[in-house]
């Protein structure tokens, strides 16, 4: 297989995005002037039973490649979803979401690629499936008392006594980022104090950063504390898995201003007719 950077993409101005951001080569867009605005999204294939379930309660994104054709695939999928930033250029983590795929039309269409191939996912009732940054391998959890943003940059998923149905799906709990509440201070009723600001703000990191999905007790945990999730015998029979889907969104302050930003508006002397003046 060919090798290919990890950051290739271009950073496109709004007219010229006429198709979904591609997260393969981290492509992002002037969402305004001087920001950069990314959408990372890629799958966790789970065919596991429950005899192996204990093995599988931490997992990798898998972005996939544009080569559809397994055959002919000059690029293969990327196995992991990384959030580009670095101390000069951070990142600022405003979203996120997770679901378990159903196939569309629902239930399956004939041939189209087959009748059905997702499946429901099942696990220990209560549990969760967290989406968000990796620490070293394990998560950082969403903390009860908010200082950084993870809850803005973090979803998550429970297991209900039947498990994870198809099509269920979940947002960061924040919700979209910004302050929209207000309340008197303490101890002065004509001001105002910020009112969860914790939990409205974004996650800022400063070097490239992994997504990960964990099986976890709770959303709180900063360790794997899950018992594993898996799919059920008949549905493996079936030839189906089940897919959970994630997103990312984050934004970036774009690169310095360069000789490219203006070369092209330059008068040069090598031009008929031009000066250098």
């Amino acid at each position: 297989m060919a090798a290919y950077k990890e950051e290739a993409g271009a950073i496109l101005q709004p007219g010229n995005q006429i198709n979904r951001l591609s997260s393969y080569n981290t492509e992002g867009v002037y969402g305004w002037p001087g920001v950069e605005a990314f959408e990372m999204v890629g799958y966790i294939k789970i065919d596991n039973l429950a005899a192996d379930k204990a093995s599988f309660k931490s997992f990798s994104i898998t972005i996939p490649s544009p080569d559809r054709r397994p055959d002919d695939r000059v690029r293969d999928n990327r196995t992991s979803l990384v959030v580009q930033a670095s101390s000069a250029r951070p990142a600022y983590i405003y979203g996120a979401s997770i679901a378990l795929a159903e196939d569309i039309p629902s239930g399956g269409l004939a041939g189209f690629p087959a009748s059905p191939v997702t499946c429901g996912l099942q696990g220990t009732d209560t549990e969760v499936l967290l989406l968000g940054p990796d620490n070293s391998g394990v998560p950082f959890g969403i903390p009860s008392s908010q200082t950084k943003g993870f809850s803005a940059a973090s979803a998550f998923l429970t297991i209900g006594a039947t498990g994870v149905a198809q099509g269920t799906s979940a947002v960061a709990p924040a919700g979209f980022p910004f302050l929209n509440e207000v309340a008197a201070a303490t101890t002065d009723t004509s001001a105002a104090k910020l009112v969860t600001f914790a939990d409205q703000m974004c996650l800022k990191v400063t070097s490239d950063t992994t997504y990960k999905v964990y099986n976890l007790n709770a959303i709180t945990n900063t360790t794997i504390t899950g018992d594993g999730v898996n799919i059920s015998s008949d549905d493996s029979t079936a030839g189906k898995a089940a897919y959970l889907l994630c997103r990312v969104n984050y934004l970036r302050p774009a690169a310095a201003v360069s000789w490219n930003d203006i070369q092209g508006f330059i008068d040069f002397a090598s031009q008929v007719g031009g000066t250098d003046s």
